[in-house]
């Protein structure tokens, strides 16, 4: 869920789809530690009996996203070896990817470790500009869902855990998906993700 000037959007992951409760922002806030704050109690009815918010007080159903400040470049001289193994793990990625609904994907890597690797930048970067150079040489490159879902798959392959970030933007609508480490926006670029307001933290 997220406020975007004078509306509220509404993520149903669920039912994998998009809501806009237009003048929303007026009766619902979002609070700092990700609470909500409702002011019309039949809005509150209606959001906790479509399964989007718990009881009072009102919380989402996932934790608050981090706001994205920085950005990995990608390396572009990967090591071969690593170019091999990422490109392996891609694969595997995508043949988990396939006909999966949104709430599965998302909830993909829950039960997982959250525990990241002592991994520094530049492996980091080595790992995400080898899975940039094989993308184009695997069938069903997809858009950003698949993209960011098999390079979560990739990355936490090597014991790195990753938060999916969804965002969304209004007026015309628009939905995009990337991931962070922290602040950290990896395999994406920080001024289109800023252009998203984020929605959900998965």
């Amino acid at each position: 869920m997220a406020v975007v000037d004078d509306d509220v959007i509404v993520l149903d992951v669920k039912g994998d789809a998009y809501h806009c409760l237009v003048a929303g922002a007026q009766t619902l806030r979002i609070t700092p530690q990700g609470g909500l704050s409702i002011s019309d109690p039949l809005l509150a009815a209606d959001l906790q009996d479509a399964g989007l918010i718990r009881g009072a007080p009102f919380d989402m159903e996932r934790p608050a996203p981090i706001l994205p400040q920085r950005e990995l470049l990608p390396s572009r001289s990967p090591p071969r070896s690593e170019i091999l193994r990422i490109g392996l793990s891609w694969i595997v990625a995508a043949i988990i990817f396939r006909r999966k609904r949104l709430h599965t994907l998302v909830d993909f890597h829950r039960g997982a470790t959250r525990v990241t690797a002592k991994r520094s930048e530049k492996a980091l970067a080595e790992i995400v500009g080898a899975a940039r150079m094989v993308r184009p040489w695997i069938p069903g490159e997809g858009e950003c869902l698949q993209r960011s879902f098999q390079l979560r798959c990739v990355l936490a392959s090597q014991g790195i855990a990753t938060d999916w970030v969804f965002g969304v933007r209004t007026w015309p609508f628009g939905a995009h998906c990337w991931l962070q480490i922290g602040d950290l926006v990896v395999g994406d670029r920080l001024a289109r993700v800023r252009r998203y307001v984020p929605i959900m933290r998965a």
